[in-house]
C-alpha cells in the first residue's frame, strides 16, 4: 500500500480534531512519507527511522513513534491483510518530568496586577476549575450560573462546581451583552477571544508579572489547578478527573502520585523519625540518649 494513501485515510478518520491536533499529524506523517514510499510491513525499517532522529528529544520521536502507531491501527483495521509491525518497533524511553506549575509567590504577582476585569475572571476561572484555553473560549452567557459553570471543548461537555468568586467575576463581564443574548463571555476587541487569543493574553499577564518560561500559559494554570487540589486534605481523585474533564484516570493520576505536597504531608504522619518523639518520652533510655533523641527531634522540626 503506498504511504501516501494510508496517510490520506487516516486523516480522513481524524475529522473534527483541533485544527492543532491535525497539523502535529501532518507534519509527523510527512516526515513518514518522505522515508518511505510504500508502507513498510515489518519493525526494522521503521525502527531505523525512528532512531535517525536520536539528536531530537524523546518526547519529539516518542510523538513520531506514537502517530505511526495511530496510522498502523487504522490501516490493519480497515485493510486487515496489511500487517502491523508496530508491536515490534522499540519506543524511545519517557524519564519522568516535574509538572510546572505556578508557584504560589508566582500566583501572588500574577493575581497583583491591574488586571482589567475580563482578565480577573479569566485567570480565577483557570485557578478555580482548571479550565482549557478552548473551553474559556467558547464560554458563554447562559453557561454561567451561581455554583457552576458549563465547559465545552476538548473531551465535550461537563458541568463543573465554580467557587462564589468565580461566579461573580464573570457574572460582571455580562452587563457588557445585549440582553437575554447568550454570547460569549470573554471578548476581544473583534469579536470573541480565540483559543490563540486567550494564549497570547495568558503570556502577556505572565510577561508583566516576571513569570517567564515555555510553560508560561494557561496550561500552567490548569496543572497548577490539579497539583494543589490533589494535595489538598480529603481530595476525591474522581471528582477531580471529572472536573478536569480527562476521559482516562491514568491522565488525573499523574497528579496524585507526582505531587510533591502530597507526598510532604503522608511524609510528615508516616516517617520513621516520629518514634524517636515517643522512644525519648520512655524511662528505659539513659539521660543522655534521651537527650540526644531530643536534639534530633527538634532538628527535624525546624
Amino acid at each position: 500500500m503506498l504511504t501516501k494513501a494510508a496517510i490520506d485515510e487516516f486523516m480522513v478518520s481524524r475529522g473534527g480534531l483541533r485544527p492543532k491536533t491535525l497539523q502535529s499529524y501532518r507534519n509527523n506523517l510527512t516526515l513518514f512519507q518522505q522515508g518511505f514510499s510504500d508502507l513498510p510491513e515489518t519493525p526494522q525499517p521503521i525502527q531505523s527511522w525512528l532512531n535517525s532522529f536520536n539528536g531530537l528529544t524523546p518526547e519529539t520521536i516518542h510523538t513520531r513513534f506514537s502517530t505511526v502507531r495511530a496510522l498502523y491501527k487504522l490501516v490493519h483495521m480497515w485493510h486487515p491483510e496489511i500487517p502491523d509491525p508496530m508491536p515490534g518497533v522499540r519506543p524511545p524511553i519517557l524519564r519522568r518530568k516535574a509538572m510546572r506549575a505556578f508557584t504560589p509567590g508566582e500566583l501572588y504577582r500574577l493575581f497583583s496586577l491591574p488586571l482589567r476585569p475580563r482578565e480577573s475572571a479569566l485567570l480565577t476561572l483557570f485557578l478555580d476549575v482548571g479550565a482549557r484555553a478552548g473551553e474559556c473560549a467558547n464560554l458563554t452567557s447562559g453557561d454561567v450560573v451561581p455554583g457552576y459553570a458549563v465547559l465545552r471543548g476538548k473531551t465535550g461537555t461537563r458541568i463543573v462546581p465554580i467557587s462564589d468568586g468565580t461566579y461573580r467575576l464573570l457574572e460582571a463581564l455580562k452587563p457588557r451583552l445585549p440582553p437575554d443574548a447568550d454570547q460569549h463571555i470573554f471578548l476581544g476587541e473583534r469579536g470573541p477571544l480565540t483559543y490563540q487569543g486567550i494564549y497570547k493574553l495568558v503570556r502577556r499577564i505572565c510577561k508583566q508579572a516576571g513569570v517567564t518560561g515555555p510553560r508560561s500559559s494557561p496550561h500552567t494554570f490548569r496543572r497548577t489547578f490539579a497539583t494543589e487540589y490533589a494535595a489538598a486534605e480529603g481530595c476525591d481523585p474522581k471528582v477531580l478527573q471529572d472536573i478536569l474533564g480527562h476521559r482516562n484516570f491514568s491522565s488525573t493520576l499523574r497528579y496524585i502520585q507526582n505531587n510533591p505536597r502530597r507526598m510532604a504531608k503522608n511524609h510528615a504522619r508516616c516517617t520513621p523519625l516520629k518514634g524517636l518523639a515517643v522512644a525519648a518520652q520512655g524511662s528505659f533510655f539513659s539521660d543522655d540518649l534521651v537527650s540526644e533523641a531530643e536534639a534530633i527531634v527538634a532538628r527535624v522540626r525546624k
